[in-house]
């Protein structure tokens, strides 16, 4: 709608002319109404065409405000328009919704004036007001057709394209999927030609296809043809066509809409390539093969079939196949055909017909035909095995006569498969060892035949010279070695490894081996002394500890006594007393751990211990000595160590009382300095915390400091030996620091002071407040991350403190190994990943470790390999682990020593086996 076009000087004159102006506001169909210039905008006029649109009378909107009828949602916006364009513009068009009495609301469109006076002053304003109501429902279908339209062309994968329904068929729309399938942006194809994009080869049949729908009504047929992408390369593509006409019928357009259906053509082409293979490999196959129908009759077979049973594809096609099989086989046959039938692969011998008369044994492999996932039929694979069978009975034959002379001679002779399993053995050698023939056929006993060297030493299970002949495939001969029988009982024997070599190809080994236990006194010998060694340790344990009672009554009672003293001289003897009764509980206490440690039942108790507090507690037992000598002793803490690790508190503060005692005793001037800080490690997965013991005492001579972890060695000088002891607090920390995965040291020179450091290495996910990137030092490219190769390890623990100390340990050796709580969680982590090596714990809630193993084996036979956690070390407990499935064995407490000997002995064995 125009800006209002009356002039001041008609309005003046029509103003004058009453008549005429009720004229133009009584018979005009838009609403005219002059506004009071104000914030109100109030009706000074309005025609009587206000009541048509809105419903109010001229009169009930005299003297209101204009902006009273604006609807709510366009009010603010309406007023600021109107508002801001008169005073810039002095006029204003406009479209809104105007509310009605009744409550609806209508669109408008008005257009407002500013109306002068004579001397140029704004009087009034002139509005005049339009209902446009329908005009916009027409321009919102429009936009909503417009809309629906473009979001099925921008939107479809298929390129929609509009043409001129001429010889060229030139472009006048293409959707923006062209861009996508073709590489060409719609502008880039509009005036095109619509040919120039069609494949030379195809441009004629594009033609025909273009000329034949002209005259077709219905639904037309697609046409197929290439496409030309921008990059040069085709499109193949299928085209639907449709001709589009003007009132006198004559064509107008032409729409198309076109799919990319290059891999659909390429999918049939292999298709169509897989069908001739698949040909190829039933006509052509040397290995007879037929199809039969559901029902078992056959529908096709190869030459090979043919020539195998003499019959042609046309002498048995439709037939069954049951006369062609032996009357005695036929049950079985329709056994395994119908287990097919039911879509499960079966594979068996029987003997069929040949079309002459003969009989012939067969191998068949019954696979069933899958037709959209139903079974249509079956597919019979032949391979004649009479030849083959007519050789097995000769070399059964072969197999007696070799068991008459084995069981004629008087050595012992078995042998074993690739993997150790016994295939055969003779009566000599089973009675040598002690097993049944039947109950040693077809089982792994390498391991408990050769247990122990020559020397005694134990062997490595998994490792012993039997084993690694048979592994690396070397003869081996060993003129002393011990055997085992089944009742754990030794022998002294010589024998000799000898690989089988069947068609160039390793397949075994056999063992001759002979008794010699005339010499075995050796070895029983060395067994006495080994008990008397035992005997020693489990002497030195009982002993101090029984000394320890006594020893605690005396030193409790002369303490009891010394306090009823009443003489200065009585007092000093009580005191000697009471310090040669302590250092005599310490030579105890000593003897005690020692012969813990070396029966190997020291067990740490691990919990939260504070390093602060901690050396606090060492420092104030040395206050009163350290005075005496007029020595200070400090501590000092890295700040970037937490506050508490994990440890076993009561054996650090027996390491540390027994240097810093040695360092305040060997110390006359100067002090003690007690630190921990954190050392820096190319491990992110571990933190290493050093405490060092530094004096200024008169040091130690380089050529005495190997002597000092040795048990009841002290070093050779006179003024070391006037302290006394027993040589023996060293050595005890050592082992201690030892069992904790740490390590200890020692630098000092003569008259230079010594310093005595132990680390302990700790996981550091229980630490996530130590930043370890700045721990950390430049990895060398030389040093592997894994001490022993890759491998996958599962521990399977329940007890916190050995999860830790077992995941600290293989940390350390550069493993992070997965962890679970009981045995039904290893057996359920071993079916979602595959691992090379599981620390079993024996004693598990839910599920022990042993039937986790048997469940375990169940699934897996020879991997992974299980090594048992126990704290039972006698060899009734090791038998029933190996007969679960366990492969070897550690008991508690855990060492270091002996996870590190386990990851070494399997990672070589899982290294030479298959580990897919």
């Amino acid at each position: 709608m125009s800006e209002v076009t009356i002039s001041e000087e008609v309005y003046q004159r029509l103003l004058s002319n009453e008549k005429h102006y009720q004229n133009i506001m009584d018979y005009s169909n838009d609403m005219i109404s002059r506004h009071q210039i104000n914030t109100a905008s109030t009706y000074l006029s309005v025609s009587d065409a206000a009541y048509t649109l809105t419903g109010y009378t001229p009169e009930e909107l005299l003297g209101t405000s204009g902006y009273l009828y604006i609807h709510p949602e366009d009010a603010p916006q309406v007023i600021e328009y109107i508002n801001v364009s008169l005073i810039m513009n002095h006029h204003v068009t406009i479209v809104y919704r105007i509310l009605r009495k009744d409550g609806s609301f209508f669109w408008a469109e008005s257009a407002c004036h500013y109306l002068y006076d004579e001397q140029g002053r704004k009087k009034e304003v002139l509005s005049i007001t339009r209902d446009i109501t329908e005009r916009k429902l027409i321009e919102e279908q429009l936009q909503y057709s417009e809309w629906q339209m473009r979001l099925i062309t921008d939107h479809t994968s298929d390129l929609i394209s509009r043409h001129v329904a001429n010889s060229d068929v030139t472009y006048l729309y293409a959707s923006p999927a062209c861009k996508t399938l073709l590489g060409y942006t719609p502008e880039e194809m509009l005036g095109k030609n619509g040919l120039s994009y069609v494949h030379e080869d195809d441009v004629e049949k594009v033609r025909n296809y273009l000329t034949a729908v002209q005259y077709v009504q219905s639904d037309p047929e697609a046409v197929i043809f290439r496409f030309k992408r921008k990059d040069g390369t085709y499109m193949w593509s299928e085209t639907t066509c449709r001709y589009t006409y003007d009132e006198q019928g004559e064509l107008e357009y032409l729409v198309a809409v076109s799919r990319d259906i290059t891999e659909r053509r390429e999918q049939e082409k292999r298709l169509r390539e897989s069908e001739s293979r698949y040909k190829s490999l039933f006509e052509h196959n040397p290995t007879g093969i037929n199809a039969l129908s559901i029902d078992g009759t056959y529908l096709a077979m190869n030459k090979s079939m043919e020539d195998l049973l003499g019959y042609t594809n046309e002498d048995l096609k439709n037939k069954p196949f049951e006369p062609v099989a032996h009357p005695d086989d036929l049950a079985k046959t329709n056994y395994h055909f119908e287990l097919a039938k039911k879509g499960e692969t079966q594979t068996y011998e029987i003997r069929t017909f040949h079309k002459d008369g003969h009989v012939i044994e067969v191998h068949v492999t019954n696979v069933p035909i899958y037709v959209e996932n139903e079974v249509v039929g079956v597919y019979g694979i032949i391979n004649d095995i009479t030849e083959r069978n007519q050789y097995l009975a000769k070399i059964k034959d072969l197999s007696n006569q070799q068991e008459l002379i084995l069981n004629s001679v008087s050595e012992g002779i078995f042998g074993v498969d690739l993997e150790g399993n016994t295939t055969f053995i003779n009566p000599a050698g089973s009675a040598m060892l002690g097993y049944d023939v039947n109950l040693m056929m077809n089982e792994y006993h390498l391991k408990q035949i050769e247990q122990s060297q020559p020397d005694g030493s134990p062997a490595l299970a998994g490792d012993t010279p039997i084993m690694r002949s048979l592994s690396d495939g070397q003869p081996l001969y060993r003129e002393e070695a011990v055997l085992w029988r089944q009742d754990n009982s030794s022998f002294l024997a010589s024998y000799r490894v000898t690989p089988i070599i069947d068609n160039g190809e390793r397949v075994g080994a056999v063992i001759v081996f002979r008794d010699r236990t005339e010499e075995n006194e050796v070895i029983r010998a060395r067994e006495i002394a080994e008990q008397a060694d035992r005997a020693k340790s489990e002497f030195l344990a009982i002993i101090s500890h029984e000394l320890r009672t006594p020893m605690n009554g005396m030193i409790g009672m002369i303490e009891l006594l010394f306090d009823t003293l009443e003489t200065q001289e009585q007092r000093e003897y009580a005191e000697i007393i009471i310090d040669s009764n302590n250092a005599l509980l310490k030579i105890l206490n000593e003897l005690l751990d020692f012969s813990k440690i070396e029966a190997g039942r020291m067990e740490l108790e691990y919990g939260e211990v504070n390093i602060q507090h901690l050396l606090d507690q060492v420092t104030d037992i040395f206050v009163t000595p350290v005075q005496e000598k007029k020595l200070f002793i400090n501590t000092h803490i890295d700040p970037k160590l937490p506050s508490y690790i994990i440890g076993d508190e009561d054996r650090l503060r027996q390491v540390l009382i027994n240097l810093v005692g040695n360092a305040v005793k060997f110390t006359e001037h100067g002090g003690v300095l007690i630190s921990a800080h954190l050392k820096p490690q190319v491990d992110a997965q571990s933190i290493v915390i050093e405490f060092s013991i530094q004096d200024t005492g008169h040091g130690i001579p380089e050529d005495q400091q190997a002597k000092l972890f040795q048990p009841f060695s002290q070093i050779g000088t006179a003024t070391n030996r006037r302290y006394g002891g027993t040589g023996l607090g060293l050595s005890i920390c050592k082992k201690i620091i030892e069992l904790m995965g740490g390590s200890i040291r020692v630098e000092s020179n003569s008259n230079r002071g010594a310093t005595f450091a132990f680390t302990l290495t700790l996981n550091a996910a229980d630490y996530p407040e130590i930043d370890m990137t700045t721990q950390q030092i430049a990895a060398q490219p030389s040093v592997p991350t894994s001490l022993y190769g890759p491998l996958r390890i599962l521990v399977a623990e329940d007890n916190a403190t050995n999860q830790k100390v077992l995941l600290t340990i293989l940390s350390k050796r550069g493993y992070q190994a997965d962890l679970v709580e009981n045995g039904a969680a290893a057996v359920e982590a071993t079916t979602r990943k595959k691992y090379d090596l599981i620390f079993m714990d024996v004693n598990m809630p839910i599920m022990d470790g042993m039937e986790a193993t048997r469940r375990i084996r169940q699934q897996h036979k020879s991997s992974p390999i299980i090594v048992a956690v126990t704290a039972f070390a006698r060899k009734e407990e090791q038998l029933l682990c190996m007969e679960s499935g366990m492969q070897d064995f550690v008991s508690k407490p855990l060492r270091i020593t002996n996870i590190e000997a386990q990851l070494e002995k399997w990672s070589e064995y899982i290294r030479t086996h298959d580990r897919k």
